[in-house]
């Protein structure tokens, strides 16, 4: 690999966009004691010599095992398992530093890396540790950045973009010195100075960006509107159930909104099954009322599709006219110039809306279902489908209030406690692929005539990894002949209505899939979910898979099939085993994950944050909110003009 194709695998454009591909996480390299008892599963890292080694590939495994003697004590017994091209690296004689976890079912020490003793990272005890596509290898990748990290402090990438009041505020450290102690770290204090850095830069960025979203929406004042709160109440009792206090609370709170001559920017949340969707769609029936156009946006197919259903349910007795819009839907022409001359009076769409094909005759409502998967660029430029469009986002993320003014930049929060059915009664076990219980629970719910959600986390064996939805599709089709259906993102859009339609319907009962199925497909007689390979997910999405499940009230069930060792995937499994509670998910999810933003990503998956985190950095965003405040009010100061043209913001909040 060159430089030039490093840039391109890295979507980098200079140097400064490679630098700024942060590792993921740091490996400690500092040598920890072990006892005469090793804890099994506990990780260990130890220096030794190489006594013996052994190859061999038995059924076409990889193993390599070898003795490494701790200089004087008895020699430890280890193993790799599956990596062959370490045995370049390895001889009889050779001293280096092991990291390892101990198995006590092997009574060996598992091999996660190895490395030598001259090595920058042996000798400081960190490693960063990064997240690289296929085809770039760390090491070529660190050399890189080495060389850059070489060049004159007069190189380019050095310039802070903050302003330099808040530099020197807060005591940063210059920019080529930060990336310096990220990439290169000579010890903790060395990666806290240069991820402090960064962390306050991306903290104001996301908060500012955030927060003028808001400012705009305040700023666009309009004649008051009067709602018939008869005709909502009427709504709302000629629907076939009954409304929970929370959800009655929510279209209060929307409707005056609606009604006020600031424009709404609001949140509704609620753990999966608190009924949203519902909420959405009497807030899209009082701005019908207004004689506005609304629109509500799913992040997936599958989800809109749902949500279009719903909606001619429910408006079926009403004369308002739906329209649907996905990328490649039938009809897409017709449906664009139905929209732009008002014959569509609620449009349900993908992120096809976000599409500058999509004119609206006179938009009042924008409804975003999951934002959470939506980053701040996609909300304003839905903001600017209309004049004075209202936005209600919607999340089954439930996060503290705290939390989630820094995250939605201060806007309103509606939140949805409590559960149609009462609470769920849903059990969540972690088992082995080889688990009889997995098979027993399928033929159980098969039994009850009730359906079964059985999740993979990629589609074909074609990518190398953990289980696909393919194999087990096959597989479940062998043990229940003419049962099974499979749905995944490649299928023909008109293949997979036929699919979701057989499976709600109880003809077909066991569905394989991949998660598409996380914000959609409602069978409310579901009873039973197999999520393979667990530890792939993060949890807040196994928390709406197992939403999917249980949604009548009875008895259901969610398997975690997971075969590995792993500590952190056993803790990160066992929480979602022990707990039910989608805020106490959500906060270890977040903490978890490192970096990552729950606000968004945008359409190409990258993430809005990558070294700061909501939840282990919340005191960094609290204070970077005060002064994006601060910016956004005096646009005009220099310093704060040329920090806002630095993120492309300066059009926006009207500065020349």
């Amino acid at each position: 690999m060159n430089q030039r194709e490093l840039y391109q695998a890295l979507g980098a454009n200079n140097e400064e966009d490679l630098l700024r591909h942060f590792p993921s996480r740091y490996e400690d390299l500092h040598v920890t004691p072990i006892p005469a008892a090793p804890k099994d599963k506990e990780r260990y890292v130890f220096k030794g010599k190489i006594t013996s080694l052994k190859a061999i590939n038995p059924r076409g495994t990889s193993i390599i095992r070898f003795k490494v003697s701790l200089f004087g004590g008895e020699p430890l017994s280890c193993v790799l398992f599956n990596q062959p091209f370490y045995l370049s690296k390895l001889s009889v004689g050779k001293e280096m530093l092991f990291v390892a976890y101990y198995s006590l079912a092997r009574n060996a020490f598992v091999i996660h890396s190895l490395h030598d003793l001259d090595s920058y990272y042996v000798m400081t005890g960190l490693r960063p540790v990064y997240t690289l596509p296929k085809g770039v290898s760390p090491s070529y990748f660190t050399s890189v950045l080495r060389k850059l990290l070489s060049y004159p402090k007069e190189a380019s990438y050095i310039v802070s973009p903050l302003p330099p009041r808040l530099v020197e505020k807060y005591r940063l450290i210059n920019e080529y010195d930060a990336f310096r102690c990220v990439h290169l770290p000579r010890d903790e204090k060395d990666l806290y100075q240069g991820l402090r850095v960064f962390k306050y830069e991306e903290a104001l960025s996301y908060c500012i960006r955030s927060l003028s979203l808001k400012k705009q929406a305040d700023e666009r004042k309009r004649s008051p509107y009067s709602i018939d709160h008869n005709l909502i109440n009427k709504f709302v009792k000629n629907l076939p159930y009954k409304l929970t206090h929370d959800q009655l609370l929510s279209i209060k709170e929307i409707v005056l909104d609606l009604e006020s001559d600031t424009v709404m920017f609001r949140l509704l949340q609620g753990d999966v099954g608190t009924g949203k969707t519902i909420v959405a769609f009497a807030a899209l029936y009082a701005n019908w009322l207004r004689k506005k156009q609304g629109v509500l946006m799913a992040p997936t197919y599958e989800l809109a599709l749902q949500h279009y259903n719903n909606a001619l349910k429910v408006f079926a007795s009403y004369p308002i006219k739906i329209g649907f819009l996905a990328g490649a839907s039938q009809g897409k022409k017709k449906a664009l110039e139905s929209i732009q001359k008002g014959e569509v009076d609620i449009l349900i769409a993908t992120h096809a809306a976000f599409s500058s094909d999509v004119v609206f005759d006179d938009l009042g409502l924008s409804i975003i279902d999951e934002q959470q998967l939506f980053g701040v660029e996609q909300r304003e430029e839905l903001l600017a489908k209309g004049k004075g469009t209202d936005v209600l986002m919607m999340s089954a993320t439930p996060i503290p209030r705290t939390l989630s003014q820094i995250i939605n930049g201060d806007v309103r929060v509606s939140t949805l406690n409590e559960f149609p059915h009462g609470k769920r009664n849903v059990r969540t076990l972690r088992i082995t692929s080889k688990d009889p219980l997995l098979h027993k629970a399928v033929e159980k719910a098969l039994a009850a005539k009730r359906q079964v959600f059985i999740v993979a986390p990629k589609i074909s064996d074609a990518e190398k990894g953990p289980s696909s939805a393919e194999s087990v599709y096959q597989d479940m089709e062998e043990h229940y002949p003419g049962k099974c259906l499979l749905l995944h993102g490649r299928i023909k859009k008109e293949e997979q209505e036929k699919t979701i339609d057989a499976f709600t319907s109880g003809e077909k009962p066991i569905l394989v899939s991949t998660t598409v199925i996380q914000v959609g497909i409602d069978v409310s007689s579901a009873a039973l979910l197999i999520v393979y390979d667990a530890n792939y997910f993060g949890l807040s999405t196994l928390h709406q898979l197992r939403g999917r499940i249980g949604r009548s009230g009875e008895f259901a069930l969610a398997l975690l099939v997971y075969d590995g060792e792993e500590k952190d995937a056993i803790e990160k499994l066992d929480t979602l085993v022990h707990s039910d509670d989608g805020l106490k998910i959500s906060e270890f999810d977040l903490r978890q994950r490192g970096s990552g933003s729950y606000g968004g990503t945008n359409q190409s998956g990258k993430s809005e944050l990558k070294v700061a985190n909501f939840v282990s950095d919340l005191n960094v965003f609290q204070t970077a909110r005060e002064d994006a405040k601060e910016i956004l009010a005096n646009p005009g100061d220099r310093d704060n003009a040329a920090y806002l043209h630095s993120l492309d913001l300066d059009k926006e909040i009207n500065l020349a």
